[in-house]
């Protein structure tokens, strides 16, 4: 063995001794440590996270240093929360103390068992005076270029917050609404809660997706500060911040955040940290991490009180009707008298149901036997000119046995003069539909004593005109009376009673016929110039008329014109003639009305007659 080789294994065992003594000491240490560690107590402290758990712990996690360093024996433990979370550790009892804004300070402080350590002092006041607790307030944030410049002008509009609960974030803005007299159910009705880390709304706002941003006051001057934010890019809308606040904020400023002890820690412990937070001075590294410049006494929150109390938030608030129980327990008078009010009110109602009700019966007794005395009425009525209608068959079937007298001569000609047998059957055709008519006339007539439904069918209008001149015209010939047809549209079939309608026209060429005639015998009988006597010949217009809505049939004739109203002559038993019983244009009235149609009759001048039937187009075929 060499000595080069000697000295090699001597270096190694040298250093494999000095590697192993340097790992035994330094296990020493980590087991020191460790055992250190395990000798302090854990304090577990739990911290509102506004904007997010990181930030949280680079906000408080000096301070629990601070408090660990200067409290023997004791390891302070950071616990980031959101509201939710806060406010259920806190009814668990999960952690020692809490942090929080001063809005869940009072919600958690009223109703459970906590002890309020300190208040955070404010390092936005330039000038630091007996106000600087005060630092706690909303800020309603917009463009700078967004045309927004009140409150009024923002109502309704997209706004974003992080919490129906937040205190900075929300309630204090609403109050402030309120404050002003707005509605602000109506102001925050287009409102997006976006959650925690509030620094979302103030992005939302960035990228244009929302109008305004309510946010805690100093979040804006603080993300501009992180250059998380433009400068210049954001107003604040009406700032009021007090004198010497180194922020813009939209709401009155209240108490900052407070440190309170829940029921698991010592009262020992909360005193000891109490006195530490109180030395710790303004230029200390956990002051400026908090953005704080230190701790103080506990200021009150009766001005947080009444916020809650105005927005029917506050956890002492009885539901309402928790509370109209113990009114009513303490108040029994006004409560008993009140329930009498109640069952006289039901008791009058009832009565006065009863009362209705009997004398619904009674009213709908009464009508019943106005209706019974109504008909029986009608029905004497219908009975007195049962004979008077009699008389009428001979008015209204006069027509059809002329006819027929005046085919039976016609085929009586014939048959003397030998005539074939071809040439008499149409003759009796004529007469057999003229009978048919006749009883068509007296059943017609039958319906209208028992009010029955007339047959309807289609009809072609312009057949049965052709059809029923066809039947007069012998008499028109005689009487030297000349019919003129006019059609104006396209025709249509209508659904009537073709017996009823054929009546109906029947009766007007007839009554205007009988005006010619009369017409005709008064210019005979004038004495003064005869000459012109015949100048102007007796003529009847029918005009048919088809329009979209209506189908208007007009007879026109140069008679005599009227001698009674429009009222008198569609009346029954009311008559211009001698021998006349007036029923025919009061049959003809009512076959019109059962049709749902109108007649219209008016005076010519010098004279005649222009009588108008209108049938509505509802009955036509294509209905």
């Amino acid at each position: 063995m060499t000595v080069r080789n000697l000295i090699s294994i001597v270096g190694l065992c040298w250093l494999s001794l000095t590697a192993g003594i340097c790992l035994a000491a330094q296990s020493e240490q980590e087991i020191a440590t460790t055992s250190t560690v395990e000798s302090e107590q854990i304090i577990e402290v739990g911290v509102l996270a506004t904007r997010g758990k990181l930030s949280a712990q680079q906000r408080w996690q000096p301070t629990m240093d601070w408090l660990s360093e200067r409290i023997p024996g004791k390891h302070f433990v950071l616990k980031p929360f959101n509201l939710e979370e806060m406010a259920e550790a806190v009814k668990d009892v999960t952690v020692d103390f809490v942090i929080t804004n001063p809005g869940q300070a009072v919600r958690l402080g009223r109703q459970y068992a906590l002890s309020w350590m300190a208040t955070m002092t404010s390092h936005n006041f330039e000038a630091q005076g007996t106000s600087n607790t005060r630092s706690i307030g909303s800020a309603l944030v917009v463009r700078r270029m967004s045309p927004y410049i009140s409150l009024e002008q923002l109502s309704g509009k997209p706004i974003a917050a992080v919490s129906e609960n937040a205190f900075g974030g929300y309630l204090t803005m609403r109050y402030q609404v309120m404050q002003q007299g707005l509605n602000p159910n109506h102001f925050f009705s287009n409102t997006q809660f976006l959650g925690f880390p509030i620094d979302a709304s103030l992005y939302q706002l960035r990228e244009g997706h929302i109008e305004a941003a309510v946010v805690p006051a100093c979040l804006v001057e603080s993300m501009i500060s992180e250059g998380l934010l433009v400068a210049g890019q954001y107003r604040v809308i009406e700032n009021q911040a007090p004198e010497g606040f180194r922020c813009q904020v939209s709401t009155p400023l209240y108490p900052n955040w407070s440190f309170a002890k829940t029921e698991r820690a010592s009262s020992a412990l909360a005193k000891q940290m109490s006195q530490v937070l109180f030395a710790m001075p303004k230029s200390s590294a956990p002051a400026i991490a908090a953005n704080a410049s230190g701790w103080t006494s506990p200021t009150s929150l009766l001005s947080i009180d009444k916020l809650y109390q105005q927005l029917d938030m506050h956890p002492l608030q009885q539901p309402w009707w928790k509370e109209a129980l113990i009114w009513l327990k303490y108040n029994q008078q006004w409560a008993w008298a009140f329930f009498i009010l109640v069952v006289s009110l039901n008791a009058y109602h009832f009565w006065l149901e009863y009362k209705f009700s009997r004398s619904k019966k009674q009213l709908e007794a009464t009508l019943y036997k106005l209706k019974s005395k109504s008909e029986q009425l009608e029905h004497s009525q219908r009975i007195a000119v049962v004979g008077e209608l009699g008389s009428s068959l001979a008015h209204e079937i006069n027509q059809p046995l002329a006819a027929i007298r005046n085919y039976s001569e016609g085929g009586l000609l014939r048959i003397s003069k030998n005539k074939p047998l071809t040439d008499i059957e149409p003759v009796f055709e004529k007469i057999q539909s003229q009978v048919d008519r006749a009883d068509a006339i007296i059943q017609r007539l039958r319906n209208m004593i028992k009010k029955r439904s007339s047959d309807k069918s289609q009809t072609d209008i312009e057949v049965l005109l052709t059809d029923t001149i066809e039947l007069l015209q012998f008499r028109l010939q005689k009487h030297k009376i000349t019919i003129e047809r006019y059609v104006v549209g396209k025709p249509i079939k209508l659904y009537v009673d073709p017996v009823g309608l054929q009546q109906v026209v029947v009766n007007l060429i007839n009554n205007a016929t009988d005006a010619c005639n009369a017409q005709m015998h008064r210019e005979q009988s004038a004495t003064s110039d005869i000459g012109n006597k015949n100048n102007e010949p007796s003529t009847i217009k029918v005009i048919t008329e088809y329009q979209p809505d209506k189908m208007m049939l007009s007879v026109i004739d140069n008679g005599t014109g009227l001698d009674f109203t429009e009222q008198q002559v569609t009346q029954a038993f009311v008559s211009s003639k001698e021998n006349g019983l007036g029923l025919g244009l009061a049959i003809c009235q009512d076959v019109i009305e059962d049709h749902s149609g109108k007649m219209s009759i008016t005076s010519l001048t010098p004279h005649g007659c222009h009588v108008s039937v209108t049938l509505p187009s509802s009955i036509s075929n294509d209905s």
